[in-house]
């Protein structure tokens, strides 16, 4: 049950389906999406068709944000493809281990990834969520709430050059639907 509330939260919070068309996007959250959502949905593609054959290293997604000194959130297949793990830097690894901690993610960027449903702890590592994945998947969906994620929390936007890290995606294939 609780699996379906944060699948229900995350495809909400990436304005998935109808219901999310009627609400109005920011004009900087939905040029992100016309930009990036189709290079993110190619390789989500590439990445779950991959399943179990690829090693469980290779079986993620990455999203950089060059311009932010710790901005990413990677998310990874698990559990036979019926779940993911999506984590989203909170400059805990940033300073070498044993050092004190000088990097922190600005509390209003915290929130709205708190907002998206990823955790808000940061005492021991990243924020992270995990959420039940359909058979098959809803990658555009996936990949919205991951460029929301990049947007609301480290200011990615259209003109943002942002970095893709998949190592078993490297063909690209035609899943995406387009944000028009």
């Amino acid at each position: 049950m609780r699996g379906l509330r944060i699948l229900c939260a995350v495809v909400m919070a990436a304005f998935a389906g109808a219901a999310a068309k009627a609400q109005p996007q920011p004009s900087s959250l939905r040029d992100l999406l016309v930009q990036y959502r189709c290079p993110a949905v190619d390789r989500l593609d590439r990445i779950y068709e991959a399943g179990d054959h690829a090693s469980h290293r290779d079986r993620f997604l990455a999203l950089t944000v060059p311009e932010h000194p710790h901005g990413y959130v990677q998310c990874i297949f698990f559990e036979r493809r019926t779940r993911m793990l999506c984590e989203a830097s909170s400059g805990f690894y940033y300073d070498k281990p044993g050092e004190p901690r000088t990097t922190r993610l600005a509390p209003e960027a915290v929130a709205a990834l708190g907002r998206l449903g990823f955790s808000t702890d940061d005492s021991a590592g990243n924020f992270s969520i995990e959420f039940d994945v359909a058979s098959p998947p809803d990658l555009n969906a996936i990949a919205d709430f991951m460029l929301k994620a990049l947007h609301d929390g480290y200011g990615a936007r259209a003109g943002t050059k942002l970095h893709f890290s998949a190592p078993f995606a490297r063909r690209p294939t035609t899943k995406c639907i387009p944000v028009s």
